[in-house]
């Protein structure tokens, strides 16, 4: 039995030798590659973690949202509702697309940390913008109204989360403007999200085309 037991203990000081060895070594290792971190680096981090919580938690709701309604379309394509876009926490949901501000804003060509508050375009707009998608030869993704009370801007490049938006897509903005659908100028384009720049706020239709459409004023 004394022999058994022997052989038990050599055994684990073989096996947690090396190990003790490179957790030793590790430190060394991390300290000769590492990096300084300021204090902007931290929040930065900071930044992002908050923003990919409010998009998990948005998300979330938008789900449960669609759940207990009975749903829409899954695909995300928006356009074959028959209901009008509904608004939810500061998200605006058509026909399974869900539109809301994501990450920084840059106000008059510096960041901020302005948020726009989303809400769903009223019935009229909302037709109007069916008509506009129709008229385009389009398919109308979303309608939403946007403003920030006691913020004003000359220029914003606003990041719109706008699930279902894929890399390929040719998605239109409009901006329904006294009445007047006028083309915004679309920055950049990629999976679920659509970079926009606006002079003003108000009732944006984002419509995805077969080619994108010529900017008009």
């Amino acid at each position: 039995m004394k022999r058994i037991i022997a052989l038990c203990l050599c055994s684990l000081m073989l096996v947690s030798t090396p190990m003790t060895v490179t957790a030793a070594e590790e430190p060394a290792q991390e300290q000769e590659g590492s990096k300084s971190i300021t204090a902007d680096d931290i929040q930065d981090l900071k930044d992002e973690i908050g923003r990919l919580t409010d998009q998990i938690e948005k998300l979330t709701k938008a789900v449960k949202a669609k759940q207990s309604s009975g749903g829409g379309s899954s695909s995300g394509g928006g356009g074959s509702s028959s209901s009008a876009p509904k608004s939810w926490d500061n998200y605006v949901d058509y026909g399974g697309n869900i539109v809301y501000q994501a990450g920084k804003i840059e106000l008059n060509g510096g960041r901020s940390n302005v948020t726009f508050t989303v809400k769903a375009s009223g019935g009229g707009t909302y037709k109007s913008a069916l008509s506009l998608a129709n008229n385009v030869g389009g398919t109308l993704l979303n309608c939403i109204n946007t403003s920030s009370p006691g913020v004003g801007f000359k220029s914003a490049k606003v990041n719109y989360f706008c699930s279902g938006v894929t890399d390929a897509d040719n998605i239109a903005v409009y901006q329904n403007q006294d009445g007047k659908w006028v083309q915004l100028p679309v920055v950049e384009i990629r999976k679920d999200h659509v970079i926009v720049l606006m002079s003003r706020h108000g009732d944006l239709a984002f419509i995805r085309v077969p080619v994108l459409a010529t900017i008009t004023g």
